[in-house]
């Protein structure tokens, strides 16, 4: 079942979130709320807020009071407020509007699937699921699902292939899975920080970033989500979970101290203050700000979550207790709410912004150490782990009840490490491995530097991958691995050194061979696709601008920081951005590219890439991160099939009046801003037209006395040391 007609009602902040999410995704969206007004409200609170990945997607969504809109919607998704009679009295009002085929789910957090149920038509039960969106639906990627069947089939394949999410597996039991154990953590990390006198600020230091924490720590995480919350949130659970169950022992949901602060107007980052205000201040027991305390625990910058937990200080016992409280929970719990601990990782993972989930920090700290820590009282699950070697193995998990099982793939989901391949090209910067297609073999350019970085060694891996291609009879060639980045750029350091050098023949070596390669690449025999995700970036997202077809996650940064650095683009990435954005039809194509280049600033979303010019109408933009090796590889497999390398087609030069440059030097920048600008300008202007490989040697020709340049070479080097521009 293909899903492309929704509707989303209720047009509060979560309801007019998965509205514009549905309508980014290129759903037709339907959003009712008890009027028209306020459904418009919700649309216009997404627009403000970014909710839409462009301001235009907004026209996806219809927004109305009128429930006969529902009749020919393929999903509806219930986000009114967490009432279950309300639930039930909108269930029966939209019955009647129904097609006999929609799926109805619900977006609570809260109420199980069993009681809600109990509101749903006979006949809508078996297409009846929760699905349970984290706020704001467009960043966070979790999903939990309850459901079954066909139905639970055709969700799950919606809400990762189509919305790019991720559907959690999860029981029907309270909080399913990740508040379930993410409350717990909060409200043992409070519990902890008041039974051992310690401070907001040390608590949050000593629980954070060695365990891959996000740096507000508990503290601030609730001030973040606001303490206005935290009764209905954490009240709810507790009075719904069973007897005897160790959140109990933590109570939050009554909290007096937080119910003070609310009383008070202190809601957190929603209000005045709350345990924080601002970046300097923290709350006392009298409820007054006052500076935050000096930290001077030995714990305070370690990394090491292991040299955390057995530091004898204020922040090691707290961290300890903390992180050995957690896991037996998690352990206590997971019979009932999952069948692997995976599932629960991924619930703190991806619904807490955790770096790995307690059960993969366990392995990481040594689960031979965990369990010693236990002393006598070892959970039976960290039992099991110890004599299974680890919570995780190669390709398995360890089951709720301590069996070693198979972790599943996703459904679509490729990775580089789950492909059968032959390495064919084996080098220090990187590998070439063949895979067998439908379509032939096909190359997969696998880059080992960090970030995926383009020093020189990268250049060769991506000549040696050309010319495997005669040699290992490749049919075509995808950039991508398994990495969260497709390319961070150039060498900045190898930039440096050379315009440093004051050799204009080094600066020109190295840049000409960036250049030649990406040329090479461009005029392949074979296609050439770039799988995109996380950043592509200066030389970086000149080798995506370099292939015959981009596949690219929506959230991926594009652009060009070269300014920053002392000097324009000069791998073909300013002759790339003229030909792409004359293709799609943009008339002042030459003022257009300059304009994004001297900005120096970088595309939020590929799909505004598109808009400009920069991604042609061909190029593949998804929601799901996951996803895009595998749409590269069929993506290459289509184009190989009737494959006519690019010819050397010439590019017209600017020849008009005013000047590319005119409004240089602007606000902001500087005059050495102004001289690279002004070399970029002059780079496009002339009479006539050259072809790429001509317009490509200018560029470079025009970038070398750039580079050599004493403010740029400070510029260089200066951001190679500390990854921050120098605005000389």
């Amino acid at each position: 079942m293909s899903i492309t007609k929704v509707a989303v009602i209720g047009a509060g902040s979560m309801g007019s979130g998965i509205a514009a999410l549905c309508a980014s995704a290129g759903m037709d969206v339907v959003l009712l709320d008890q009027n028209a007004e306020g459904a418009q409200k919700g649309v216009e609170i997404q627009l403000k807020r970014k909710g839409f990945h462009l301001p235009e997607f907004a026209e996806r969504v219809r927004a109305s009071d009128d429930y006969a809109l529902l009749e020919d919607r393929e999903w509806v998704i219930e986000a009114i407020f967490e009432d279950l009679g309300a639930k039930h009295s909108l269930y029966q009002a939209i019955e009647p509007h129904l097609s006999a085929e929609a799926l109805l789910s619900s977006n609570t957090s809260t109420l199980p699937l069993a009681s809600l149920l109990e509101g749903v038509p006979e006949t809508r039960r078996d297409k009846f699921a929760i699905t349970h969106f984290f706020n704001p639906p467009k960043v966070m990627r979790l999903v939990e699902l309850i459901a079954s069947g066909p139905t639970e089939a055709a969700l799950r394949t919606t809400i990762e292939q189509t919305l790019g999410k991720i559907a959690l597996e999860c029981r029907d039991t309270p909080g399913f899975i990740a508040n379930r154990v993410g409350c717990y953590w909060m409200a043992a990390g409070v519990a902890r920080a008041r039974e051992f006198d310690v401070s907001y600020e040390l608590a949050d230091a000593s629980f954070g970033r060695a365990f891959g924490i996000p740096r507000t720590g508990i503290f601030g995480l609730l001030d973040y989500i606001g303490l206005q919350l935290v009764k209905p949130i954490w009240k709810s659970l507790e009075t719904a979970l069973p007897a005897g169950d160790p959140l109990l022992d933590v109570p939050l949901g009554d909290d007096p101290f937080i119910e003070g602060l609310v009383s008070r107007g202190l809601t957190g980052r929603t209000g005045e203050g709350g345990f924080y205000r601002g970046r300097n201040e923290a709350i006392n027991a009298s409820y007054e700000y006052v500076p935050r305390s000096a930290l001077s625990d030995p714990v305070v910058g370690l990394k090491d979550p292991r040299e955390v937990m057995d530091t004898d200080s204020p922040g090691g016992r707290f961290a300890r207790a903390v992180f050995l409280d957690t896991l037996a929970y998690c352990c206590e719990v997971a019979p009932s709410i999952a069948d692997h601990v995976g599932l629960i990782d991924e619930g703190l993972t991806l619904g807490f912004g955790w770096k790995k989930g307690i059960f993969a920090l366990a392995d990481a700290i040594g689960i031979d150490h965990v369990a010693s820590a236990y002393g006598a009282d070892v959970p039976s699950l960290v039992s099991a782990a110890a004599q299974a070697g680890g919570f995780y193995g190669e390709g398995s998990v360890l089951s709720s009840t301590g069996s070693r099982q198979e972790l599943a793939p996703r459904e679509g989901v490729v990775t580089l490490a789950s492909l059968e391949t032959e390495t064919i090209v084996s080098l220090d910067a990187g590998a070439v491995h063949a895979v067998s297609t439908s379509a032939g073999r096909m190359g997969i350019i696998d880059l080992h530097t960090p970030m995926n970085s383009l020093p020189t060694p990268a250049l060769e891996v991506i000549r040696a991958a050309l010319d495997a291609v005669s040699s290992a009879n490749l049919v075509a060639l995808v950039i991508g691995n398994d990495k969260p980045v497709f390319s961070a750029g150039a060498d900045l350091a190898s930039i440096a050194a050379a315009g440093e050098s004051g050799s204009a023949s080094r600066v020109e070596s190295l840049i000409a061979d960036g250049s030649k390669t990406l040329r090479a690449l461009k005029f392949a025999p074979v296609p050439v696709v770039a799988a995109v995700r996380g950043v592509a970036l200066g030389g970086g997202f000149e080798t995506a601008l370099a292939c015959d077809r981009i596949v690219a996650h929506a959230d991926t940064r594009l652009g060009f920081p070269e300014r920053t650095v002392g000097l324009y683009p000069g791998w073909t990435g300013t002759i790339s951005s003229l030909e792409r954005i004359k293709a799609a039809g943009v008339e002042d194509y030459h003022q257009k590219a300059f304009d994004f280049i001297a900005s120096a600033r970088n595309f939020s979303s590929a799909f505004e890439a598109q808009k400009a010019g920069f991604l042609s109408s061909d190029d593949v933009v998804l929601m799901s991160f996951d996803h895009v090796l595998a749409r590269a590889l069929c993506e290459a497999a289509d184009l190989a099939t009737s494959y006519t390398p690019p010819a050397d087609a010439s590019i017209e030069m600017y020849s008009g009046s005013p000047a590319l440059d005119r409004d240089w030097p602007i606000d902001g920048t500087t005059e050495n801003d102004h001289v690279i600008v002004a070399k970029l300008a002059e780079l496009y202007t002339g009479s006539g037209s050259l072809s790429f490989t001509e317009f490509c040697e200018r560029e470079v020709e025009f970038d070398v006395p750039l580079v050599l340049l004493p403010a740029n070479v400070e510029r260089a080097k200066h951001m190679a040391a500390t990854r921050k521009p120098l605005n000389n």
